[in-house]
C-alpha cells in the first residue's frame, strides 16, 4: 500500500523536475518563448510556477518583465504580447498572473490585477465574463473561478464570495448532474445546454465521451474548497464535492490526457477541508497520471498531438503549480 507520505514524495520529485525543465526556458530578460509570435500562453502560468517551485530570483525577473512589458496602467496585462488567443476567457490569464504575483509579494502587479479583473465580474449574477469589451458575454466556470481564487489571494472576499453564489446557482440549474456537467451561464437566459455536436466539449462534460473538459470540475472543486479555508463555511466545500462527484464515474480514458490535472488540484483542496479518504484516493490517482504523462526533459505535452515549445511551456508551468498544490492539500491532514 503506497502511503500518503510516498506520494507527496513522488509529486515533489515530479513538481521538480518540470522546475528544471522550465528555467531552462527563461530568456535572460525573464521573459518566456517568443512573445510577439506566442502571445501569453508561455509565461502566464509561469510566474505562480516558478515561485511554487521555490525559484524567486526566475520569478522576479519574470515580473519585472510583465510588469514593463504587459500590465497596463489599468492593472491590466494587454498589448502586443498579450496576443489573441484567450480572448475568449479573458479574465482567466489574468487571474492566473494576480495569482502568481500576489504568491510571490509582489504586490505592485497583483493589487492592480485585481483591480482591473473586478470590472469583468457580474454585479447581478456573480460569475465572471468571458470577454473583456463585452457585458454581455456568457459566464463560465474556468474564468469565473480562476478569478476567484486570485480574489482571495489579494483579499476580496466578498466578491469572491459572490462567485461561491454563482457557482450555486449554476450547480441549482444542471438538468442531469448525474451524467453531466454543464459550464456556460448567460445572463438573462440561464445555463446553456444546448450544442451542436461539434462544439458540445466546449460547454459540457458528459459521461460516455472521451477527451472531455475535465479540468472545470476540478477547478470548481478547488476554488470552492479555498472559499471555506477562507470564510471558514463549510457550505462551499461541499458544494466543491457535487461538481468533482462526476469524476468518480469516468474510467481509465480521463487519466490519460492533460486535462485531468486540476481534478487532482480539487480533490487534494477537498480532502485538505475534509480528510475524506476517497478524495485522497482521486488525489494519488491523477498525481500517478501526470508523473507518467511526464517526458523524459521533464516538461509535459498538451493532450491530442497538437504540440509546440509554447504549449508544452505553458502545461509545463501548470502542472508545476497542480502538483505544488496537491503536496499542500495532502499535507494538510493530520
Amino acid at each position: 500500500m503506497v502511503t500518503r507520505s510516498q506520494v507527496i514524495n513522488q509529486l515533489r520529485t515530479g513538481r521538480d523536475r518540470g522546475a528544471v525543465h522550465l528555467l531552462a526556458q527563461q530568456h535572460d530578460d525573464g521573459s518566456f518563448g517568443d512573445p510577439a509570435k506566442d502571445g501569453l500562453g508561455p509565461y502566464y502560468k509561469s510566474l505562480w510556477a516558478l515561485t511554487a517551485a521555490g525559484e524567486p530570483e526566475a520569478a522576479n525577473r519574470l515580473a519585472t518583465w510583465i510588469a514593463r512589458n504587459v500590465q497596463t496602467s489599468e492593472g491590466d496585462f494587454a498589448g502586443p504580447f498579450r496576443g489573441a488567443l484567450m480572448d475568449r476567457a479573458y479574465p482567466y490569464p489574468n487571474a492566473w498572473m494576480v495569482a502568481g504575483a500576489h504568491k510571490l509579494g509582489r504586490y505592485d502587479i497583483s493589487r492592480r490585477g485585481a483591480g482591473f479583473l473586478l470590472l469583468m465580474q457580474h454585479q447581478e449574477d456573480g460569475g465572471f465574463r468571458t470577454q473583456r469589451d463585452n457585458e454581455d458575454a456568457p459566464q463560465d466556470i474556468q474564468c469565473s473561478t480562476q478569478s476567484g481564487n486570485a480574489l482571495l489571494m489579494t483579499g476580496h472576499i466578498g466578491e469572491a464570495k459572490n462567485i461561491g453564489r454563482f457557482m450555486r446557482t449554476l450547480w441549482e440549474a444542471q438538468p442531469d448532474p448525474e451524467n453531466a456537467l454543464y459550464i456556460i451561464y448567460k445572463p438573462g437566459v440561464g445555463i446553456k445546454t444546448d450544442f451542436p455536436e461539434e462544439r458540445q466539449r466546449l460547454g459540457s462534460i458528459q459521461l460516455g465521451k472521451s477527451r472531455q473538459a475535465y479540468f472545470n470540475m476540478g477547478i470548481a472543486a478547488a476554488f470552492l474548497a479555498k472559499l471555506t479555508m477562507t470564510t471558514g463555511d463549510r457550505e462551499w466545500v461541499e458544494l466543491g464535492k457535487r461538481y468533482l462527484e462526476l469524476a468518480f464515474r469516468f474510467g481509465d480514458d480521463m487519466y490519460q490526457t492533460a486535462q485531468v490535472g486540476k481534478v487532482g488540484w480539487g480533490a487534494a483542496l477537498v480532502y485538505a477541508c475534509t480528510g475524506e479518504q476517497r478524495y485522497m484516493e482521486l488525489t494519488e490517482r491523477v498525481g500517478e497520471a501526470l508523473i507518467a504523462q511526464q517526458t523524459d526533459t521533464g516538461g509535459w505535452d498538451n493532450t491530442g498531438g497538437y504540440v509546440n515549445d509554447a504549449i508544452r511551456t505553458e502545461v509545463t508551468a501548470e502542472f508545476i503549480v497542480l502538483l505544488d498544490e496537491m503536496i499542500g492539500g495532502l499535507a494538510s491532514v493530520d
